[in-house]
């Protein structure tokens, strides 16, 4: 790494990634590393136009170039959607050709995501080194064909281990949004969102889309049950029901903050007392970090039920409580009763979060990206 600096070689590197803030934010995160090593490094990102990363990688200060691909092997259960899908294919190699060509890149980063299929087809193709970076327990079916021909495969659970060459495969975690090492004080955050600190506070993630069933379960006498309880909540609403839930008088309530999307979620990280969530892998990195009490509610549709086994991990470890899609509405509030009531559960779920972090996640890929480009 220090040769690469005094050489003054500045590395170009592209990051294919996009369709979920999981794999967005982990892109974003490792550029933002390779920034802070090499302030002169070319980056650029390859994402899905139309999706949200076209929007967000940009916010970072980083160029994106965005191709037409919209769907993955869920497009393939008609004749129909399989031509559309196999058309986007078609052009979205020809458009990364002529980007790869033009930039030239030292290496090619997947982090996930449809678009990162062509991405790393395209540079394997053409002999370009490439790292793939899997969040998930279970990896997606990019990282799975394209890990024999990747340099470096970095993993965030020890279960992924399996569907890689053991000889390319390290386990580093995930790397997460610098901010989240350095939240701000609870006091200040509660200020900045108009809540009270002597009561506690709810955050509710349901992914960066929103989730239609943790939702429901907070409409469907949730929020009644919380004004009961006197409980401040955050909720992340995503795209679901949002007409119907700003028709909803109780959300007039002065313990309630609704947000269709969080833009820095720092604030919201320390102003909350628990945590409620999907199972995304970066969202569970995150909240590894901060040390807070959580419930996961894996999304049963996810993708070879990735969430799910995301979320195993965490219930093996007594690190969070588990309730399943199904049983929201019915077990949602007594989960938050039982948690906030009990201080040694809280205790040793919190130690047990610290014990999976892995904060070096960022630096250590970043490591492996650097060895690649120097070889």
């Amino acid at each position: 790494m220090k040769n690469l600096i005094s050489n003054n070689i500045n590395p170009k590197i592209i990051i294919g990634c996009g369709g979920t803030g999981g794999h967005i934010y982990t892109g974003v995160a490792i550029a933002n590393g390779i920034k802070n090593k090499i302030p002169k490094s070319n980056i650029l990102f390859i994402g899905s136009k139309n999706h949200m990363e076209m929007k967000e990688i940009p916010k970072y200060g980083f160029k994106i170039k965005g191709i037409c691909l919209s769907g993955g092997r869920n497009k393939l259960v008609s004749i129909y959607s399989g031509f559309i899908l196999l058309s986007q294919l078609i052009r979205s190699f020809i458009s990364i050709k002529k980007v790869i060509k033009q930039f030239s890149p030292n290496i090619v980063i997947g982090t996930g995501g449809y678009v990162s299929f062509p991405t790393l087809c395209v540079a394997k193709n053409k002999n370009i080194p490439i790292l793939i970076q899997e969040q998930n327990s279970i990896p997606g079916i990019t990282n799975r064909i394209f890990s024999r021909y990747a340099k470096k495969i970095c993993i965030a659970y020890d279960q992924a281990k399996k569907f890689f060459p053991k000889k390319k495969t390290i386990i580093t975690g995930n790397p997460i949004r610098s901010n989240i090492f350095h939240l701000p004080d609870k006091k200040i955050a509660c200020n900045k969102l108009g809540l009270k600190k002597d009561k506690p506070i709810i955050l509710s993630l349901g992914g960066s889309h929103g989730s239609n069933n943790i939702n429901n379960a907070w409409i469907n006498g949730g929020l009644t049950k919380l004004i009961h309880l006197d409980l401040q909540l955050i909720w992340q609403i995503g795209n679901y029901h949002i007409n119907k839930i700003k028709r909803n008088e109780i959300l007039n309530h002065p313990n309630f903050r609704i947000t269709k999307f969080i833009e820095d979620i720092s604030y919201c990280y320390a102003a909350a007392d628990i945590i409620v969530s999907r199972a995304g892998a970066l969202t569970i990195s995150e909240i590894c970090i901060i040390g807070k009490p959580y419930i996961l509610i894996p999304l049963s549709s996810s993708t070879d039920n990735h969430q799910s086994e995301n979320a195993k991990v965490l219930e093996k470890k007594k690190a969070a409580l588990i309730i399943n899609d199904s049983e929201i509405e019915e077990k949602l509030i007594d989960s938050i009763v039982k948690l906030m009531n009990n201080i040694h559960m809280k205790k040793k779920m919190i130690k047990n979060m610290l014990s999976l972090s892995k904060p070096s996640a960022t630096n250590d890929i970043i490591k492996e990206i650097l060895r690649i480009i120097l070889c």
